[in-house]
């Protein structure tokens, strides 16, 4: 029994010490892929992500903090992401002193019920903005200054680390000049007695650095922040405890042939109280991603993507990693793909994920036409069995409109076990979008065995532009 914990410890050595050389050579990246609702609503019914983690993505799109979405999306999929908040300008002709929305949102669960909602209606009047629904917000800006009295977010905050929602008021004030780099100071105080001061520094748009002392009802913390061209790093010491919490977010585009991606969380047994992480990261010391990609545009398009997910659990000297590789090439008309994920390298990869892609986009104009098919299957070593493979086709008819509006109609048929009288799922997703109007559906059907076909789950969004 000794000399097998003796094995298991050299094992988990060998193992780290291959992890720390793979850290310093690989600065790994991802290209950029676009992470949507539907997606989610994908990796979930496919049993990729679990119901809780698929809940913490769908909730941080909904709060418009698509950067940390992406980035638990990259840790439970191991696939690169990386998406920028969506805005939408008015042209010169349409700009007005005043404007807004009101938008809804639904998701609905298997029978029929509302499992969660979001309504916002939000109004602009030259410097003030009101926010009434999920969110109720007032605020304030002009040049020189800012202020929020409300439901205070990490949007509001400006914070690299997410925060809980603070019901108070916010108020900054910068001075200065963009050549020579300006200042701002500014602070915070909650009703639950949460208060906050901060310092700021901005040069242009390439360097911004922000220092601010946070006080709860029983705890103090200070927090540091820097963003620059090649990504952002946070770190973030509560008074009393030993190791701090420290995020990093770095990226690089040495050419248009090369990208890298990394993202991470380091902290200790706790948190700052005023933190609101994801439960994969509380549970885990050392929490990260990397990815690494390579693109010969010349020879067919051809892309290789290369990801790996670290974590090192609290209490534990274990480190589990999972290693992915993925290739496309092809033209548009013909594109093929095929994706090599080992699920646990601390086991030697004894169970490994096959899948393979093809899809074909046909080009009308304004319009497009695009056919998916896909199988994906895993291996287990151990005991040399495959698992039935799931197998996937799909149409996708979108059109494209001014001001980068997309009218989108996507169908597709789902057969978990190969079988397609069992298990069957059939999917759709449906947007259509106007100068004042959008409207989105989303939806899962799916049938077992000889059962009728239910619904799964679905969700409406809506939104109506003024």
């Amino acid at each position: 029994m000794k000399a097998k914990k003796e094995r298991c410890g050299t094992a988990n050595r060998t193992l780290a010490k291959a992890f720390a050389m793979l850290w310093a050579i690989l600065p790994l990246a991802s290209h950029s892929a676009g992470l949507s609702e539907a997606q989610i609503f994908e990796w979930w019914d496919d049993g990729t992500i679990e119901a809780e983690e698929a809940s913490e993505m769908l909730s941080l799109l909904d709060e418009g903090n698509a950067q940390e979405a992406c980035a638990l999306a990259e840790i439970y999929v191991s696939e690169p992401c990386e998406m920028k908040a969506a805005s939408r300008k008015r042209t010169p002709k349409a700009q007005k002193n005043y404007g807004g929305h009101l938008a809804a949102k639904m998701r609905f669960d298997s029978a029929g019920h509302v499992d969660t909602h979001r309504e916002e209606f939000l109004f602009n009047l030259h410097r003030l903005t009101l926010r009434l629904g999920t969110q109720e917000l007032l605020s304030y800006k002009n040049k020189h200054g800012e202020a929020h009295f409300g439901q205070i977010s990490t949007r509001e905050l400006k914070s690299a680390i997410p925060t809980d929602t603070l019901w108070g008021t916010a108020l900054a004030y910068s001075f200065g000049t963009p050549s020579r780099g300006t200042f701002d100071l500014g602070g915070l105080i909650d009703t639950s007695g949460t208060s906050r001061a901060h310092v700021g520094y901005t040069h242009g748009k390439d360097f911004t650095a922000r220092a601010a002392l946070w006080k709860t009802a029983d705890t103090y913390s200070v927090m540091a922040q820097a963003a620059f061209p090649a990504g952002q790093i946070a770190f973030w010491q509560q008074i009393g405890e030993i190791a701090p919490l420290i995020k990093y977010q770095l990226h690089g585009r040495d050419s248009s042939s090369v990208s890298w991606r990394t993202t991470g969380y380091i902290h200790g047994d706790s948190v700052p109280a005023s933190t609101r992480l994801s439960a994969s990261i509380l549970k885990n010391r050392f929490w990260t991603t990397q990815n690494l990609t390579f693109r010969a545009k010349e020879f067919f398009d051809t892309r290789v993507s290369a990801s790996v997910r670290i974590l090192s659990p609290l209490h534990s000297d274990s480190i589990s990693g999972r290693l992915a590789l993925d290739i496309e090439s092809g033209p548009p008309t013909i594109r093929g793909g095929a994706k090599i994920t080992c699920r646990e390298a601390s086991e030697d990869c004894r169970q490994t994920i096959y899948q393979g892609m093809l899809r074909s986009v046909l080009d009308f104009g304004a319009f497009k036409a695009t056919f998916t098919g896909s199988a994906r299957t895993e291996h287990d070593r151990t005991d040399a069995t495959w698992k039935r493979p799931r197998l996937e086709i799909g149409a996708a008819v979108s059109e494209n409109l001014p001001g980068k509006r997309e009218n989108l109609f996507r169908l597709s048929l789902v057969a978990p076990d190969s079988h397609p009288l069992n298990n069957t799922q059939v999917r759709s997703e449906t947007r259509l979008t106007g100068d004042h109007l959008s409207l989105s559906l989303i939806a899962t059907f799916k049938k077992t065995g000889e059962g009728e076909i239910r619904p799964t789950h679905a969700q409406i969004s809506s939104k109506i532009l003024f």
